[in-house]
């Protein structure tokens, strides 16, 4: 998509200031008028060329034919009279309707009766003409007309109002006006005018207006060929070029103004330039327009490769960074091929790649993705620097509008941002330019157009890429995150002991989140719907029974364990039929890992004689995968038992939170995840402060019967 060649290495449009090294031709060539200009004088010329005409007969043509039209006419009507006399009828008789088919001229109904009428001199009026006095108008009117020059051509769309005249077999030609010809219509127009001058009755104007239209010819007929030869001709006179530029003469020099006539000569030097250019220019400029795009490539793969592998490891992330780069690519690619009279750069919509890179991934991430995309679109346009920089504006902008987004309605405030950075930028760039107010206004309205557009097309694509690919964003979480979600309400009612859990360990594993640097929405709401499988048997878990009842009692220790471990695989099942994103998902496994559900593994070995296996009385895991998974697996743990702690003291709680970790940690559940030992540090230390705040001391209140006990004394004692 790049362009095929780069003349000259910085913008040179009128206006702008040549900011490279002085310009010397390194050989001769002529300074091409501008494209426009050339055109424009194209079209006056061919405005005013004088169209080509053949000269034919005159009246000849149709003096015979006119003579044998009106016999003919004599003989039908003399034919009608003889069959009326016999009463056969005149109007519906076939023989008649033969010889008036022979015409090659058609008349009505009632204009044959009407020429039958005067025919026998019964025209019933006042005006008495007769058929013979009829003819004689038409044909005097004909012969009168006929002395004119009458073309085949309308004449109003003789600009020029000249047209040439070409004699058969004869080279020399004359122009004349167009006002001393007439074409088709006129003529006819002007038979009718006269006729009515001559004729009261219309139906007779109508039959002699039909017979003059027929009858008469043009003498001038149009030659478009010599017109297009004359033409063409008159196009090669026009001057291509308006002086030249000799070898090591100086084209411009640095900092000076680029105005009209220096950029017909830069045009022209790009022009000559570019017939110049053979084979091994053409391969080596294909091998820099590569490089380029390797080299942006590269430098973003570097970014991604070293400070998010995460992303660089995701083949679905890769495929939707690149189709946003390709997306902004193709309106680059688009601006320039369409030859539209106005800054449709502006309508080159970046900001909507940095809107959906900060929403689907992260801000650093978007700044630096749309940095590249930014040059990319400068290289695209030939070296743009005014579109990237008014493009890198509005985008950044936005960036900062969207890092901490909370719905999706959120998207639609990135307008003003993007409307500030654009307005800003192009103002900037005008004043370096100096251009002028109305090419400033239609940039600010296009810069405007642009800011109401991304954020709509954005909105847009986000529901796309979610969809097919599957991502979750935070916007995502945060609307899974809603207490009034179907499957949460349902917690809250059946397993209320639960939902009270995944709350306490959802504020846990978001303040452990946020001290590491993982994301703290994503913990906290694959906590609110890790249990969400104990939905099936709430009265089996522990936190929901009410009473001292224990349903497991009954039961020995591996079918409990079973209906423990069960409520993993519901959940799974439970959460695909929600749709619940895979990444929350990955939470109701990941929370236990492997671990062992020692109570009734211990409870099992007392009761039995016999060596059991703890293959039974384990979770099928997996193991958690993330930093989050394995947060989130540590806060179900700790919340769990520091429940169980009498009178929870500081000292208490740090040592039940360290105990836990360290066994999570001795046992492998935490091998596959990235948790380092540092962040198990600010994990345990996150917990503490959390769990203080719960499990706080609070000042014991005497009953009545101390305060009255209380007061008594103190009465005494006065």
């Amino acid at each position: 998509m790049l362009p095929s060649y780069k003349s000259i290495e910085t913008n040179y449009e009128v206006g702008a200031i040549w900011s490279s090294e002085d310009l010397i031709a390194p050989f001769s060539f002529p300074v091409y008028k501008d494209e426009k200009e050339y055109e424009q004088e194209k079209q006056e010329v061919m405005k005013n060329i004088a169209i080509v005409f053949d000269r034919t007969g005159g009246e000849s043509i149709y003096k015979d034919s006119l003579e044998n039209f009106f016999v003919s006419l004599q003989n039908i009507l003399s034919k009608a009279s003889a069959l009326e006399k016999n009463k056969e009828g005149f109007i519906n008789s076939e023989n008649i309707d033969q010889y008036k088919e022979a015409l090659a001229l058609k008349l009505s109904y009632p204009e044959w009766e009407k020429l039958y009428q005067i025919y026998k001199n019964e025209t019933g009026s006042n005006e008495g003409i007769t058929l013979d006095e009829f003819i004689s108008v038409i044909t005097k009117e004909i012969s009168d007309v006929s002395k004119n020059d009458i073309i085949n051509f309308n004449k109003s769309k003789i600009v020029s109002k000249k047209i040439t005249v070409k004699k058969d077999n004869d080279k020399v030609q004359e122009v004349i006006d167009a006002d001393n010809v007439f074409d088709k219509n006129e003529i006819v127009n002007l038979l009718k005018v006269k006729l009515s001058e001559s004729i009261n009755d219309s139906l007779l104007i109508s039959a002699g207006t039909k017979m003059m239209d027929y009858f008469v010819r043009e003498n001038l007929i149009y030659n478009d060929e010599l017109t297009n030869i004359e033409t063409q001709s008159r196009i090669e006179q026009i001057a291509r070029t308006i002086g030249i530029v000799k070898e090591n003469e100086r084209i411009i020099s640095k900092h000076d103004p680029v105005n009209r006539f220096t950029k017909m000569k830069l045009d022209s030097y790009k022009k000559i330039r570019l017939e110049r250019i053979g084979v091994q220019d053409l391969l080596l400029q294909q091998i820099g327009k590569l490089s380029s795009v390797i080299i942006l490539m590269l430098v973003l793969t570097l970014f991604l490769y070293y400070i998010r592998p995460d992303v660089y490891k995701d083949n679905n992330k890769l495929i939707i960074i690149s189709s946003l780069i390709l997306i902004e690519r193709f309106f680059s690619y688009f601006s320039m091929k369409l030859d539209v009279a106005a800054p449709i750069e502006l309508l080159i919509f970046v900001p909507v790649a940095s809107i959906l890179l900060t929403i689907i991934f992260d801000s650093r991430l978007a700044f630096y993705t749309v940095t590249i995309i930014c040059f990319i679109v400068a290289a695209i346009r030939g070296g743009d620097y005014a579109i990237a920089f008014v493009s890198f504006c509005g985008s950044v902008l936005a960036i900062f509008s969207e890092r901490d987004i909370k719905n999706r309605s959120q998207i639609f405030r990135s307008f003003f941002f993007i409307l500030i950075g654009y307005t800003l930028s192009i103002l900037a760039i005008n004043l370096v330019r100096i251009e002028d107010s109305q090419k400033l206004w239609m940039k600010l309205l296009f810069g405007g157009i642009n800011a109401i557009m991304s954020p709509v097309i954005a909105y847009g694509l986000l529901i796309f890429y979610e969809r097919v690919f599957k991502i979750t964003t935070d916007l995502t979480l945060l609307e899974l995150s809603d207490f009034n979600h179907p499957l949460l309400k349902e917690l809250s009612s059946k397993a209320p002991g639960t939902f009270h859990h995944s709350i306490i360990m959802g504020n846990l594993s978001e303040a452990a989140a946020e001290s590491i640097r993982a994301n703290q929405i994503l913990a906290r709401v694959g906590c609110y719907y890790h249990d969400i499988g104990k939905l099936s048997k709430p009265q089996y878990f522990i936190e929901n029974q009410l009473d001292q009842n224990n349903k497991h009692n009954d039961l020995n220790p591996s079918m409990s364990t079973k209906i423990i471990i069960s409520h993993v695989k519901d959940g799974i099942e439970l959460a695909k039929k929600h749709k619940l994103p895979e990444k929350i998902i990955n939470f109701i496994p990941m929370h236990h890992g492997t671990t062992l559900v020692s109570y009734f593994y211990d409870k099992a070995k007392n009761v039995s004689k016999e060596e059991i296996s703890d293959h039974i009385y384990r979770y099928p895991g997996p193991k958690p995968q993330t930093k989050e998974t394995g947060i989130v697996m540590l806060a179900d743990a700790i919340e769990a038992s520091t429940r169980t702690i009498e009178d929870p003291s500081p000292q208490k709680l740090e040592s039940k939170i360290r105990d836990v970790i360290r066994n999570r940690f001795m046992e492998g559940e935490l091998d596959e995840c990235d948790l380092t030992l540092k962040d198990l540090t600010k994990i345990k230390e996150s917990f503490l402060k959390i769990l203080l705040g719960i499990h706080h001391h609070r000042i014991k209140y005497p009953d009545k019967n101390q305060l009255e006990l209380v007061s008594g004394v103190r009465e005494k004692s006065a």
